[in-house]
């Protein structure tokens, strides 16, 4: 008995060290619960607020200040009876306090905008000689920048922020760094704002899509804009222009207008915008931002280093661009759409102050090229010239000896040399007859003004109130906009047509039948809609046709070309063109048959990659079929495929074979890259038919991943039917779901045919029994 209750004590004694050992002997301490009884938000009339923190002590401040154990003690209901930021600081001991925040805006006027709320210690801010708004005792006054002033500090200090969407729910509530953002616009009273998310003061991310659907869900940094030059004048002139262009091969920041407070009191309107650096760059492209070159002006580096470009700016340089052999190597060094995208963006804005907001980048990978990016356009639109839309921004942008500012030689250099070549002259030429066309047709133009204007017309008034604005001059600012936007299209035309010589214009009308669609320089698109634009005379335009799923091209009216022709050169002779492809409803015999069984988005070890299935019994000759992402075309050699069996067609054959190095049927040179979040690629028969059409849309991811279709019965085109998969893929091999179907079917018969077995076994023994008990 002794020695049982000896052994029980003693496993007892064993299991307590155990526990000991797991927790270190000492039981967490809870965390600190802070509770209010009334959540931050939008009231009519005073509220009453109880804060409740199980355990610790409670202090508080309304004026913003970062609470303290020397602020107020809670020791009642807090009656708030206007807007203010209410911080407290929960503290039990010295390692274990916690700081809070909520927003309580009482009797304020009814919005649409979002609303951001900063809750800062005055001090910081506003005291006379330290405060980061002020200009302190240290600004040259002599001068007008104020040099030395405390608004030129880079300081990051720890503000709570709330925002509210424009519904009143609050979506962030946190501790963030707050910094003053901008160049020269920091002199104006209302001074532009970045917020930093940070591990150290909360969260290391903004975790709400600020800018709607298909915009990141989360941001590093948001800038609180004062509109930059255009404070006290439109308010909405940058947010405009790049809004003009988001569909455009050029990175640019999205926009969307708040109401801002600071400590409680009304700060003005804000445009919500992103920063530009490696965060947005990782955001907006498929580059991992810890791998990057950044420039910015001239020659600075703001992230990885300048070799890349140096090389490429010395190449520009001393080489003749006229060359083929020279284009050639520019274009594998710097993405030239986007360039000039960039280029007649800025022509057109006639942004006066382009040669001080200049940015580029590129992924620094083999093939990474430099890329540009549109941001800071303040200075366009008729900022400081209600005449602005007769400026020739052309000659301006090509100016060989410009001064130091605004269009400094260095500035105009790329576009000077690229001119240089009769290939970038045209497509530079086309493209932009192209953009006037579309994304800066007068009426198109003017419709995103007035929008934009409706917008802000009701919040306005507020706004201007509180910084001593004038309403007329507002409204004065937004007509200068609209008379820009009928009237610069005839003047660049004209301009171009200088310029360039480029003959006589020509009016071009371009329809497309249903089923199909017509691509004009590889670049507008033309569906139900005609377009009507105008063209030059010496620059050739190409059009090409493209069916959906179910159609074929038929052929052209308008125009004589062979009616197999789907793409070709339309020489500009004649003042007036009406075109128009034609399509019909067309099944091909082998849709359904042949499909795109797998691509590979995303890999920087492979390369992105497209898989071909074909499901037949018959060997199909692949030569002269197309490849397509809707605006490039890839035509496919003379190539086979067998029955049942795969075609692999790939951007970088060495990348791919190094990780697949048995692969077999692959075809080199894919001419357009695959974009990791969405993308619709087509199948082509020689003739023009669709034989296979598949979309994707997937959530972005930073890993290598695969798409593959889960069973080959499936119809490729509802993309429920596709999975994705994490890692390099299974080209010319079944998709891992069909391997893993089929393994589970076998098992699954095997398993049936067992139990059928055991039955009979049974059964045999049960009749052998009851024979042997008969006898």
């Amino acid at each position: 008995m002794k020695r049982t209750i000896f052994l029980i004590f003693l496993l007892t004694a064993f299991s307590v060290v155990l526990r000991s050992q797991g927790d270190g002997g000492v039981k967490p301490e809870e965390p600190i619960e802070i509770n209010f009884s009334a959540e931050g938000g939008f009231y009519m009339d005073e509220v009453e607020v109880e804060i409740t923190a199980p355990g610790s002590s409670v202090y508080y401040t309304l004026d913003g200040r970062r609470p303290t154990t020397r602020s107020k003690f809670y020791s009642k209901p807090i009656v708030i009876t206007k807007t203010s930021v209410l911080r407290v600081l929960a503290y039990r001991h010295k390692s274990k306090k916690r700081e809070v925040g909520q927003t309580y805006f009482i009797d304020e006027p009814p919005t649409g905008f979002p609303v951001v709320s900063i809750g800062i210690t005055p001090y910081v801010l506003f005291d006379p000689e330290n405060g980061m708004f002020m200009k302190g005792t240290h600004a040259v006054d002599s001068l007008w920048t104020k040099p030395g002033a405390n608004f030129w500090s880079r300081k990051e200090v720890r503000v709570h922020v709330d925002i509210f969407e424009s519904d009143g729910s609050n979506v962030y509530n946190n501790l963030t760094g707050l910094r003053l953002f901008g160049g020269m616009s920091r002199l104006f009273p209302q001074k532009s704002l970045a917020l930093v998310a940070r591990n150290r003061y909360g969260e290391n991310r903004i975790k709400h899509p600020v800018f709607g659907k298909g915009e990141p869900k989360k941001y590093k940094f948001l800038v609180l804009r004062n509109s930059g030059s255009d404070f006290r004048k439109s308010h909405f002139r940058d947010g405009l222009m790049t809004g003009l262009v988001e569909d455009w091969d050029i990175e640019t920041q999205a926009y969307r207008p708040s109401h801002v407070y600071i400590n409680g009191k009304y700060w003005g309107i804000y445009n919500i915008r992103e920063k530009v650096n490696r965060y947005f760059l990782q955001s907006h492209s498929e580059a991992d931002k810890d791998s990057i070159d950044l420039m910015e002006h001239r020659y600075i580096s703001k992230r990885g280093d300048k070799e890349h470009y140096g090389e490429l700016l010395s190449f520009v340089k001393e080489n003749d661009l006229s060359i083929p052999q020279n284009y050639y190597w520019i274009q594998s060094q710097m993405e030239v759409t986007n360039f000039i995208d960039y280029q007649i963006a800025q022509i057109y804005f006639d942004n006066q102050d382009a040669g001080g907001n200049i940015k580029y980048w590129r992924p620094r990978t083999d093939q990474g090229r430099w890329r540009w990016i549109l941001y800071d356009t303040d200075w366009g639109f008729g900022l400081h010239d209600d005449d602005a839309y007769r400026n020739n921004s052309l000659k301006f942008h090509t100016k060989p000896n410009g001064p130091r500012w605004p269009n400094p030689p260095w500035s105009t250099l790329f576009l000077r040399k690229l001119l240089e070549n009769p290939d970038f002259e045209r497509t530079f030429v086309n493209r932009f007859a192209d953009h006037l066309n579309e994304s800066f047709a007068s009426e198109k133009v003017g419709r995103k003004i007035d929008d934009m204007y409706q917008v802000l017309l009701p919040e306005m008034p507020r706004h201007i109130d509180r910084w001593n604005l004038d309403f007329e001059k507002w409204q004065h600012q937004v007509r200068i906009m609209r008379t820009f936007a009928a009237e610069r299209p005839f003047h660049l035309r004209m301009q171009l047509m200088d310029y360039f010589s480029t003959g006589s214009m020509r009016d071009v009308t371009v329809e497309a039948s249903t089923g199909g669609t017509v691509y004009i320089n590889n670049n507008l698109e033309v569906r139900q809609k005609p377009l009507q634009g105008k063209y030059f005379e010496k620059y050739p335009i190409t059009v090409r046709a493209v069916a959906d799923y179910g159609y074929r091209f038929v052929g052209w009216e308008g125009v004589e070309v062979d009616e197999e022709v789907r793409g070709f050169e339309l020489e500009l002779e004649k003042e007036t063109y009406e075109i128009k492809a034609v399509f019909e409803k067309y099944t091909h015999p082998l849709a359904g048959k042949l499909m795109i069984n797998e691509v590979c988005p995303y890999s920087k070890k492979t390369g992105d990659w497209i898989e071909l299935h074909n499901q037949t019994e018959e060997i199909i000759n692949m030569e002269g079929w197309v490849l397509t992402d809707r605006k490039n075309e890839f035509v496919l050699p003379d190539v086979e495929i067998a029955p049942n069996d795969y075609l692999v067609v790939c951007r970088d054959s060495t990348k791919f074979f190094r990780v697949f190095p048995t692969a077999y049927n692959v075809v080199s040179g894919l001419n357009f890259g695959l974009n990791k979040r969405q993308e619709t690629l087509g199948l082509f028969s020689r003739r023009g038919a669709v034989v296979d059409s598949f979309h994707y849309s997937v959530p972005p991811t930073d890993s290598a991943f695969t798409l593959s279709l889960l069973l080959p019965t499936l119809d490729n085109g509802d993309f429920e039917n596709w999975e994705s998969g994490f890692g390099q893929g299974t080209p010319n091999a079944p998709n891992p779901f069909y391997v893993e179907s089929r393994i589970k079917k076998i098992q699954t018969q095997w398993m049936q045919i067992g139990l059928a077995a055991a039955v009979v076994l049974i059964c045999v023994l049960l009749l052998f029994l009851r024979a042997k008990e008969i006898l």
